[in-house]
């Protein structure tokens, strides 16, 4: 630093003609987390409504100290910073009245450090601020900060939510990257700063519900290769569908062995349902699958229907594990057989027709004969 600078500052140190000004704001978080290996972007932040700076980009860090000036960063004398921050350090945004600062990487020497900013610092006078009354101390730390999960939508087996995963970090430059444990549909990442200092990072996705209690993790990894992961449990509400029948109108021919299926549908399988119909003599099967998150049973009826069973009902109920109970028919409609209503059929052994010939207006007879 040149020797004049240091003079005056250690001059304003003493009091001798400096004097705190109200017309200055600097604005920094007092205490700021590091991650080891990673970056650190300190925001900072200066406005004034008098006593402008010459020089408003202008910017420059120092160590705290009672009676020195140990650089933190300097780009007119970058040889003169010391040893914790040299090759470490630079401005992250020198648009506006901005003073933030990168560091990179961060070490262990950088661990309860206790520094601040200063604007203009050739230019001192009676009306300059008091840059060293304002201050940040860094924390280091080799664990990085565990992500939280945010879910919202209709938590219903079979439906889709949004899944939100978030994490807060000081590294802007390279925000660390969150992935889910699970098969979604990503809509992005969003990065944003927030009034603490800190930056949040936040993956956004669509989760289908498969089943009712759903495991939701979220990973994340920074660049300096610590890691760390968050699982939520999605309890999720069972659905059921109203029992179909099918066929639901068909006729049924008197005596005649037809198939008549019972469907239920639900979307938790701890749910399964117990199909029975009123006509429990005619043999049936039942056939469970599953597609999605969506399930089926099936109950097969093999129908035979009688005369007497015309306007009667079909019914299928269904009770499920949970307790709940379904009940769906439909009105049966009987055609009559011939074979069973008595009805016999004859032929006559010839049928005799009579044919006008081609060239002759005599009539021919032919006869069929058996």
């Amino acid at each position: 630093m040149p020797g004049l600078s240091r003079f005056l500052l250690s001059f304003c140190i003493l009091g001798y003609i400096f004097c705190s000004s109200r017309a200055w704001h600097v604005k920094i978080p007092s205490n700021i987390k590091g991650l080891l290996g990673s970056c650190l972007v300190i925001p900072c932040k200066f406005d004034y409504y008098q006593y402008p700076p010459r020089r408003p980009d202008r910017v420059v860090w120092y160590q705290y100290a009672k009676h020195t000036y140990p650089l933190v960063y300097d780009d007119w004398h970058p040889k003169y910073v010391i040893d914790e921050f040299k090759g470490k350090t630079k401005i992250f945004s020198a648009s506006g009245k901005t003073c933030s600062l990168q560091i990179y990487p961060v070490t262990w020497a950088h661990h309860r450090q206790k520094i601040y900013p200063w604007v203009d610092p050739e230019n001192v006078g009676k009306s300059t601020y008091r840059f060293f009354d304002t201050t940040v101390t860094i924390e280091v730390t080799n664990t990085a900060e565990k992500p939280t999960i945010m879910i919202t939508g209709d938590k219903k087996v079979g439906q889709s939510v949004l899944v939100e995963c978030t994490v807060y970090h000081t590294c802007p430059t390279y925000p660390p990257t969150l992935t889910f444990g699970l098969q979604v549909q990503s809509h992005g990442v969003t990065h944003r700063p927030m009034s603490d200092g800190t930056y949040k990072t936040t993956l956004r996705a669509t989760l289908p519900i498969m089943k009712e209690h759903q495991p939701v993790t979220c990973s994340v990894r920074h660049r300096s290769g610590q890691t760390a992961s968050t699982t939520e449990i999605l309890n999720a509400e069972c659905s059921y569908s109203p029992l179909t029948i099918s066929p639901t109108s068909d006729e049924f021919l008197e005596g005649h062995s037809s198939k008549v299926t019972c469907i239920a549908s639900y979307t938790c399988p701890i749910h399964h349902p117990t199909l029975k119909w009123n006509y429990e003599s005619m043999p049936a099967s039942t056939d469970t699958s599953r597609a999605a998150a969506q399930w089926t049973t099936v109950s097969t009826l093999n129908f035979t229907a009688s005369a007497k069973d015309h306007g009667k009902t079909l019914t299928c109920s269904g009770t499920f594990s949970g307790g709940q109970t379904q009940e769906v028919s439909i009105t049966l409609r009987v055609k009559r057989s011939m074979h069973f209503r008595g009805w016999s059929f004859t032929t006559p052994g010839s049928i005799t027709g009579w044919q006008p010939h081609r060239h002759s207006s005599n009539l021919v007879d032919h006869s069929v004969r058996n």
